[in-house]
């Protein structure tokens, strides 16, 4: 493994940079693999003019030799043939592994196909998604089938392809063996790929293509000039497409490609420029050949050994904890070993090849990049650390990042800079021998401090236990059979116009739910978690809106009182009082816990992931290493992104370290919520010697995955059978049919065991998707309605009322917000029930109620930082909206904070 971390993985890693770059530019995976393709083209098309020149070079000497090779072959036979070879090879200073030489043209493929393949056979990003003719890029083309058999169309002319350039590249070539390799390469690379991705074939055909162009090039007269001022015009071609057509994009994005695209008009000029800079003001690293390489290699094994060694083995160091026993995982060194040699095979072991591969200019100029990018890069990490809060397992930030700084810190970062750059000029240019002690003793000091830091490691490690594997299911959640019990159950993102659509799918699922009222015509206060579920643990008091009001206190705070609120209410009237995997405990503060310190009778439970292994033993499956994954992929873009100048890291961090997988694994994710969902009948009992108040928060619906039907059960791989609705490929709906059968399966519980009737229970959203239902007008947000629809379903106690038609759950169509859960969870329990931090009342009349519909739409995440006072809100992304919410007539943008 250590040699893919070594040689594949940086690879694939600027692969997978590339890939997000222009997926997010373009917003088609399809044109993003040609695209990849052009680049990696690009990057290699110095590599393959070495090739060329080594392989020429061949020929020439292969040339020379023949006639003189082809006579001792013919006179001589055995031992006294390879004498006298050996004797005629040595006086033309040829050796026969030389012949090697002409390889290398093939070779220099293998690490990047063997990367590609890596990346685009399993990119989940190429799964359902058409190019043109090609109906889904994560799977074979199957363009024709003859029977039953289907014929895979792009590797067929992927080959022709490359036998085509292949005939091109060797005519006027005498080598036979050379033409062999070129059409068994051409056949090799046919049976590999006939059953890959069509995504993965485009981007090798595409590879094809461009090496075709480039064979034809390689016939021409001045090749190079022809292809620059082709370059420019498709460059001038990008600048115009992105400005005018691509603004859809992210601007930071559109920023970046034509900032690429400039690059390469200018790229002559940057040329000569160095050209002239290295001939004439670093001719000291001619003198010395071996000084200049010293100088490379420890420059090099200093940004190894602080990107891959040094900075993960600090941060590991800081919390031990949280890298043992991780998925299948139990030691914290394979997520030490894994950035160590990703580091040294970026920044050293491929730049040591291209220093190899090139001639002297090439060499003082990656003699020179190195030992900035060495010294800018210890600049960057011990001067200007940042300050971003605490970090995640999966080493993303707890708190949303901006990755703004103070003007000064930015000119003090750029002078820096600056002052080393002419430092390294001026040393470099008169005396480069004066690096070698001074980087010799920065590199003996990191590798002190990472093995003083793998020592502590070591030492926790040594002194941990294996966390407890769940063998059985005990009850958690306690209801009174004698007394009253409040259950509210915060499904995170159930989308409140998708349920009709599940009872009809499956009118048998109706009966499950007597007495439950289902509020169509409810909206959440905002379209984010953090935004919604203030309002619906807190009442209106912490809406978005009235948060932003009072600047008196974090939103930390605010956060922590709405969750309290209606516990403490509960604990007056003296309930048991269970609150279970709530939303941003302490605004993700560790300890989180530390937001119960003055209420202990509360009972705080975190049971999300904790029944997972337990399913997946239960179903015989193997758990995926979601959480090991993104670690090891995480790693050293953290590293990297430490040593960046502080105003580009938030490039380092874009798209969550440029993951194409997003941190997660989808189907593992949804397992950790939904195996709660589907043990709920054995997680309750009714052992409660008091009146019981239980508050849920459970992710399914948020994290949702393909189920199979008609039961709705989650399967691991591709679901091979799908339902009669019109959603039944749609992963939310799928996970919301299943998630409303495991609450039928929980409520057939509660009835079996006399707990139904004396039971009030609330389902509701914090929020809805951004799925187009059809059911509502378009105009005045400039959102679908569905996203900020919240899910509002409720079942009183001693209610059995039925449905309707038999189909669909009894219908109030009440203008009702999430905000409303708190009244209706304390109806008839507490009188005239209060916030107990803000003192306002939870229940409002719908003229009150009308006051505090101010809907937020932010363009972007809010902001998370636990003591900022208010959420990152622009004022003219505010609506409100009364009467039928489908209706566009009803809604209105609204300025809350003035215009």
């Amino acid at each position: 493994m250590f040699l893919y971390n070594l040689i594949i993985h940086p690879i694939k890693q600027i692969l997978e940079i590339f890939y997000i770059f222009f997926e997010e530019l373009t917003h088609s995976p399809g044109t993003s693999i040609i695209g990849l393709s052009f680049v990696v083209t690009i990057c290699c098309l110095p590599l393959y003019i070495v090739a060329e020149s080594w392989q020429e070079k061949e020929r020439l000497i292969q040339k020379q030799l023949k006639d003189r090779v082809s006579r001792i072959k013919k006179a001589f036979k055995g031992d006294e043939q390879y004498m006298m070879l050996s004797t005629y090879y040595r006086q033309n200073h040829y050796h026969p592994l030389m012949a090697l030489r002409s390889s290398f043209g093939l070779l220099i493929q293998i690490p990047f196909f063997i990367a590609a393949y890596s990346f685009l056979s399993h990119l989940p990003n190429l799964e359902d998604s058409s190019f043109y003719f090609i109906r889904n890029l994560g799977k074979p083309d199957s363009i024709f089938k003859i029977g039953t058999f289907s014929i895979n169309l792009l590797p067929i002319i992927m080959t022709l392809i490359n036998c085509i350039s292949g005939a091109i590249y060797t005519r006027g070539h005498d080598s036979l063996r050379e033409k062999i390799q070129i059409y068994v390469s051409a056949l090799l690379f046919l049976v590999l790929l006939y059953n890959s991705p069509s995504g993965l074939v485009i981007y090798w055909t595409m590879n094809n293509i461009l090496s075709l162009i480039k064979n034809v090039f390689y016939k021409l007269k001045n090749p190079l000039k022809i292809l620059y001022v082709i370059c420019v015009i498709f460059s001038i071609f990008g600048i115009f497409i992105t400005i005018f057509l691509l603004k859809d994009s992210k601007t930071e994005i559109r920023l970046i490609f034509v900032l690429l695209c400039l690059a390469i008009i200018s790229s002559k000029f940057i040329v000569r420029f160095a050209i002239y800079f290295l001939d004439k003001y670093l001719t000291a690293l001619d003198e010395n050949k071996k000084t200049r390489c010293l100088v490379f290699v420890l420059s090099s094994l200093l940004i190894a050994i602080l990107t891959g060694l040094m900075i993960p083995s600090m941060l590991i160091e800081s919390e031990v904890q949280e890298f043992c026993f991780v998925d299948n995982y139990t030691s914290p060194f394979i997520f030490l070993w894994t950035p160590f040699f990703q580091g040294l095979g970026l920044y050293f072991f491929w730049p040591l090849c291209f220093y190899a591969l090139f001639g002297k200019r090439i060499k003082k100029l990656i003699t020179f990049a190195t030992v900035f990018l060495a010294t800018y890069a210890l600049i960057n990490n011990f001067a200007f650390t940042g300050s971003y809060g605490p970090i995640m397992q999966n080493l993303d930030f707890m708190e949303a990042q901006y990755f703004s700084d103070t003007l000064p810190k930015i000119i003090l970062n750029a002078f820096l800079a600056l002052l080393s750059l002419i430092a390294i000029y001026f040393l470099l240019s008169k005396k480069a021998s004066i690096f070698i002690p001074g980087a010799s003793i920065i590199l003996f000091g990191l590798g002190v401090v990472s093995i003083k830091n793998i020592a502590i490691i070591s030492s926790a490690y040594a002194k941990m236990s294996p966390p407890e594997i769940q063998t059985s299911i005990s009850p958690v959640y306690h209801l009174s059979k004698t007394g009253r019990n409040v259950l509210i159950f915060m499904q995170d993102r159930l989308v409140s116009p998708l349920i009709d659509d599940v009872f009809e799918e499956s009118p048998e699922l109706v009966k499950h739910f007597e007495g439950f009222v289902f509020y169509p015509n409810t909206v959440s206060l905002g379209q984010l978690t953090m935004l919604g579920t203030p309002g619906i643990f807190g009442g209106y008091s912490y809406t978005p809106a009235e948060s932003n009001k009072r600047t008196d206190q974090t939103l930390q705070q605010k956060q922590n009182e709405s969750i309290l609120s209606m516990p403490i209410n509960f604990l007056e009237k003296d309930f048991n009082v269970t609150v279970s995997d709530m939303p941003y405990e302490n605004f993700d503060k560790e300890p989180l816990t530390d937001m119960y310190k003055d209420y202990p009778e509360i009972n705080r439970l975190w049971l999300q992931g904790l029944y997972s292994d337990y399913w997946y033993n239960e179903n015989d499956l193997e758990k995926t290493k979601y959480i090991s994954e993104s670690i090891k992929h995480n790693f050293i873009m953290f590293s990297i992104f430490k040593t960046f100048p502080p105003v580009l890291r938030r490039l380092v961090h874009h798209s969550v370290w440029w993951n194409t997988k997003g941190n997660k694994d989808d189907f593992s994710q949804f397992i950790d919520s939904y195996s709660i969902l589907m043990y709920f009948s054995q997680l309750f009992d009714g052992e409660s010697s008091k009146d019981s108040f239980i508050m849920i928060d459970n992710l399914a619906t948020h994290e949702p995955a393909m189920l199979q039907y008609p039961d709705y059960k989650p399967v691991p791989g591709e679901v091979t059978e799908f339902g009669p609705s019109k959603w039944a490929r749609n992963k939310q709906y799928n996970c919301q049919a299943g998630t409303m059968r495991c609450y039928a399966k929980f409520f057939d519980y509660l009835k079996a065991n006399d707990l139904y009737d004396n039971t009030r229970i609330i389902i509701v959203s914090d929020h809805g998707a951004p799925i187009n239902t059809g059911k509502f007008e378009d105009g005045v947000t400039p959102y679908q309605k569905e996203h900020v629809t919240a899910s509002l379903l409720v079942k009183d106690f001693n209610d059995r009322r039925e449905s309707p038609d038999g189909i669909h759950l009894y219908k109030d169509m009440t203008l009702m917000t999430n905000a409303d859960t708190p009244a209706i969870a304390t109806e008839g329990i507490v009188e005239n029930a209060k916030n107990p931090f803000t003192n306002m009342k939870y229940k409002l009349s719908d003229e009150e109620k009308g006051e505090y519909i101010k809907i937020c739409h932010p363009q972007a995440e809010s902001t998370r930082k636990r003591m900022n006072t208010q959420y990152t809100i622009p004022n003219d992304n505010w609506y409100t909206v009364s009467g039928d919410i489908t209706k566009a007539e009803n809604w209105k943008q609204i300025f809350p904070f003035g215009e």
